[in-house]
């Protein structure tokens, strides 16, 4: 079997993965063994709107109240967690193990509330406060920047 021969039904194989949505094809001749793997979908994590900064002064200008701004776009009042590095945010210790912290647990200063990896480091990122964790804004595996606000502690 010669290259274009092989490259033919490589193609093929991937197409019949696609087509019948299976995850894995293997064929195996005489002299030649061909196995392709799918790559799982990438999740689709939803992405809230970033509050603009101008928008409350200038409803104010327009003479409208700052109460007029949607609360959806507001966070709760408490102490905001910040990733001190660009990484990914993982929630618990291991793939299986359960989370640091949920939301509506008391912590204590210096609990482990999350995990940043970055460069194949693991971070454990800890409670700058006693308190409750009222909102925790990142999904595991979600990149989170430099800063950005993971929990909130209340």
């Amino acid at each position: 079997m010669d290259i274009k021969e092989l490259k033919d039904v490589a193609v093929e194989l991937m197409d019949a993965l696609k087509a019948h949505g299976l995850g894995e094809v293997e064929l195996e001749l005489d002299d030649v063994k061909i196995k392709i793997k799918s790559a799982p979908p990438a999740p689709v994590v939803p992405v809230a709107a970033a509050p603009v900064a101008a928008a409350p002064a200038a409803a104010a200008a327009a003479g409208e109240t700052a109460s007029a701004a949607p609360a959806a776009e507001e966070q709760p009042e408490g102490t905001p967690v910040k990733s001190p590095l660009v990484g990914t945010f993982y929630s618990s210790p291991a793939p299986d193990a359960p989370p640091f912290v949920l939301v509506g647990q008391k912590v204590k200063e210096g609990d482990t509330l999350f995990i940043i990896e970055a460069m194949k480091t693991m971070n454990e990122i800890k409670a700058p406060c006693d308190g409750t964790v009222v909102r925790i804004l990142a999904q595991p595996g979600d990149m989170v920047e430099y800063n950005q606000t993971v929990v909130i502690i209340e």
